[in-house]
Formats: structure tokens, C-alpha cells, sequence
């Protein structure tokens, strides 16, 4: 266990820890704090070398503050293993920000369902979302699980990552207030610890049941980000999320099979496995069949753009025109410059501009833009608009497209984006030209 009630192994605290230990945990209000400590810039001396950035200056989030207090927990044992401090003083400090890190991890938890809800479009009364605001701001441990827990089917991929933790948490249920560690008394006057028959922490425990915790939590809260993310995207029904939908598009057969005995078997399947009614299937089926990476699954290529395939050839000659003067260049670099190569290079995008148009050129620089990790498919027009209010210069573009880091974005991008057909005719064009590129 964690602690032990063993009075028989206690070791004597000295007078002078005692004495160290509440001042350690005596607390100031605002009034009492030095203004040369807190406040504006004013208050920085030209000698002062460390200086922390909070609220405005830095940005001070429950991610920063949990982020902090995870820290000292992991200093502070640290010390102790150097023998340099002493462990019945620096125990206090070590469990409470342990247990002020988790109280934090479950109240972020708990606000990131709750935007998940709104993702989801569930409402609630303003009554009710006045109460639930005071139940976040209880310090039990326990309480704020138990409110995590009533949110977690929300998705059915959370509650896997909640397995386990209420075991490496529940050392801190009976410290309701979360003060056990940090003042002697309760409010009844009581001893916190001798109350609770706690005589001894095993530091070196508590910190490996720390460091799980902590890292299922942190597991949890990455999770959480993403399904924010993928709920917005608002590709969703009510208990199926972007995940599910994708999965069941890759199960469901080619749209030609839809009238067949087949299919109807296959929805049988997926209605019994996710307990989903006629209409949420419909809903679900509908949204494979609007986007355009879901579509592909099921054989229905939803093509973006007018791209031909000579435009494309003729992109694929332009990557390799520019990757072979590219290592002609490197080969022989030379000082000043050559008129002639500099008329020829312009007579070459001129070339290149009449022949790939600027619809054409805007596009495959959205499909450049669309590799990118943080945008999702559902985001393509928006991307596609926002380039083209840009207005930007066919030398410009046809200068970025021509790079072969670029090409290999596009051929990502456009398979992202459910665009098998210029992915193969690109693919095939660079193959021609010799260009190798590796996704």
C-alpha cells in the first residue's frame, strides 16, 4: 500500500522540521504579498534574471498549472534520491501536488467532455449548466471521477482509456477538501494524519503509481483533443463518431452491390454491432456517400476540381524540367549570372503558364495544403476558397508547384482527399517523366 498505519516504524520529526514545514505551507492573501514580487512590468528590477509569464504576459491554463505541479512532484522525489533532503518534510509538498496534478487532470478531462457535448450538439438548461459548473469546483477526487465517469460513453472508444485509474487514484479519496497534506488541522481541529491512522508514505510508490497515472491521463486528454477536433468536423450521428463511420464505409460493399443480398447482410452486421436503429444507418450511409474520403470506400469517387490529365503531364514535366536544372546547378555553380539561362527559365514558365491553368494551379496547391496533419477533408473547400481570394501570381505558383518536396505533398494530399483518379494519372505522369518520388 501506498501509506501504512504502522506507528511502531515512525521516525521522530525534529522540532526544527515542524517548524519548517508550516511555514512551508503558510499561506498569504494578496494583500500581504510584496508588490516588487507580483504585478506589472514595473515592478521587474533591471537585476532580476528569472522572471515567470503568467495570465496575459504568458497565457495560464489548467494544462500550464497541472503541467507545473506534475513537475515539482517529479523535482522534488528526484531530491530525494540524492539524500541532499530530507523525505518527513518534503513528503507534504510531494503528495499534495500529486494529488493537486491529478485533481487538475480530472477537471480538464471532465471540461473536454463537455465540449465534446457541445460538438454533439446536446444542449442543456442554463440551470443545469450553472450546477454542473459548481460540481467541477469540488476538491474531491472521488466526486470529480464520478463526474468524469457520467460523461465517458459519450464516445465509445473513451471509456478504454479510463481503465485502471480509479485504482491509482483512490489513495486520495479521503482527503475530500485537499488539504490533508497541506495543514496539520482539519476544521474539526483533528489531525489530518493521525485521523486518517496515516504514519507512513512510501515516496518511491507513490511515485511509480504517480507516473501511470499521469501518463493515462495524459493519454486520455490527447484522445480528448482529437475527438474535440473530429467533432467538429461534424461528421457524426448520435452515437456514431467519424471513426465509426469510416470503419463501416470500408465494410460496406461497392455502391453497383447496394440492390444485392449482400449489402443487406453487411447492414445487418454493423446495426447489430453498433446497436444502431434504420435511420441513424441511413444518416451514417449518407454521410459516406457526401464525403469525399468516405466515398472512395465504397466506389464512389467524388472528383474536386476540373484537373485534365495533359495538365497533369504536363505538371509532371515541369517537376522534372526544374529537379534535373536543379542538380546541373549544384553540379557547377558559377559567379554572377547568365543571361541567356535567365531568358530561358522565363521562356519556360511562360511555357508552363499556357498550358496548366490557374484553376488548375490553385488546386494542386490545395492539394499541397491539405497534407497537413491538423486540416481534415471536410476543410478542402474552405482551403481551396481561402487560396483562391489570395490571388496569387501564376509565376508564384507555377515557382512553389515546381519543387519535388511539393509534388510529393499533392499526390498525398489528393489521396487524402479521396482523389484516386489524379493520384494515378499524376503518379503515372512522374513515372513517365522519370521522376521517382516515395509517399
Amino acid at each position: 500500500t501506498l501509506y501504512t498505519s504502522d506507528l511502531t516504524a515512525c521516525c521522530p520529526v525534529p522540532d526544527h522540521a515542524l517548524l519548517l514545514f508550516f511555514f512551508f505551507f503558510k499561506q498569504k492573501t494578496a494583500y500581504e504579498i510584496s508588490a516588487c514580487l507580483v504585478g506589472s512590468e514595473m515592478c521587474i528590477r533591471a537585476r532580476d534574471t528569472i522572471i515567470a509569464c503568467v495570465g496575459d504576459n504568458g497565457g495560464t491554463t489548467d494544462e500550464d498549472i497541472r503541467n507545473g505541479f506534475k513537475r515539482t512532484v517529479e523535482l522534488l522525489t528526484e531530491s530525494l534520491k540524492t539524500g541532499s533532503e530530507v523525505e518527513d518534510l518534503l513528503v507534504y509538498p510531494i503528495v499534495y501536488n500529486a494529488r493537486h496534478s491529478i485533481e487538475l487532470s480530472l477537471k480538464i478531462v471532465i471540461k473536454m467532455l463537455w465540449r465534446i457535448e457541445e460538438k454533439k450538439g446536446i444542449c442543456y438548461s442554463e440551470e443545469v449548466l450553472k450546477e454542473r459548473k459548481k460540481e467541477l469546483h469540488t476538491h474531491s477526487i472521488e466526486c470529480l471521477y464520478k463526474l468524469a465517469c457520467d460523461k465517458k460513453n459519450i464516445d465509445r472508444r473513451i471509456p478504454a482509456y479510463f481503465e485502471n485509474i480509479e485504482d491509482m487514484i483512490y489513495f486520495y479519496y479521503f482527503d475530500e477538501e485537499g488539504d490533508a497534506f497541506k495543514y496539520e488541522l482539519n476544521k474539526e481541529d483533528e489531525p489530518h494524519m493521525i485521523k486518517n491512522k496515516i504514519s507512513h508514505v512510501s515516496i518511491e510508490l507513490l511515485e511509480t503509481e504517480f507516473k501511470e497515472v499521469m501518463k493515462k491521463f495524459d493519454d486520455l486528454i490527447y484522445f480528448l483533443d482529437n475527438c474535440i477536433f473530429e467533432y467538429s468536423l461534424g461528421t457524426f450521428t448520435k452515437s456514431l463518431s467519424r471513426a465509426d463511420i469510416w470503419d463501416i464505409s470500408k465494410r460496406l460493399p461497392v455502391y453497383e452491390e447496394w440492390r444485392t443480398e449482400k449489402f443487406k447482410e453487411v447492414k445487418d452486421e454493423i446495426k447489430q454491432e453498433y446497436h444502431l436503429g434504420s435511420k441513424e444507418f441511413s444518416d451514417a450511409v449518407n454521410l459516406i456517400k457526401e464525403n469525399r474520403e468516405f466515398s472512395v470506400n465504397i466506389g464512389c469517387e467524388k472528383v474536386f476540381g476540373s484537373i485534365t490529365e495533359n495538365e497533369l503531364k504536363e505538371y509532371a514535366s515541369l517537376v522534372r524540367y526544374y529537379s534535373e536544372k536543379s542538380k546541373s546547378d549544384n553540379k557547377g555553380k558559377e559567379i554572377g549570372f547568365d543571361l541567356r539561362k535567365i531568358q530561358k527559365n522565363g521562356e519556360i514558365l511562360k511555357k508552363y503558364l499556357s498550358s496548366i491553368s490557374m484553376n488548375t494551379l490553385n488546386t494542386l496547391l490545395c492539394f499541397s495544403e491539405m497534407s497537413n496533419s491538423f486540416l481534415a477533408v471536410e476543410h478542402l473547400e474552405e482551403v481551396h476558397d481561402d487560396i483562391v481570394s489570395k490571388a496569387f501570381d501564376g509565376t508564384y505558383l507555377i515557382r512553389k508547384l515546381k519543387q519535388r518536396n511539393i509534388c510529393l505533398r499533392i499526390l498525398y494530399g489528393m489521396k487524402k482527399c479521396g482523389q484516386v483518379t489524379y493520384a494515378k494519372q499524376l503518379s503515372a505522369a512522374l513515372e513517365q517523366e522519370g521522376v521517382e518520388l516515395t509517399l
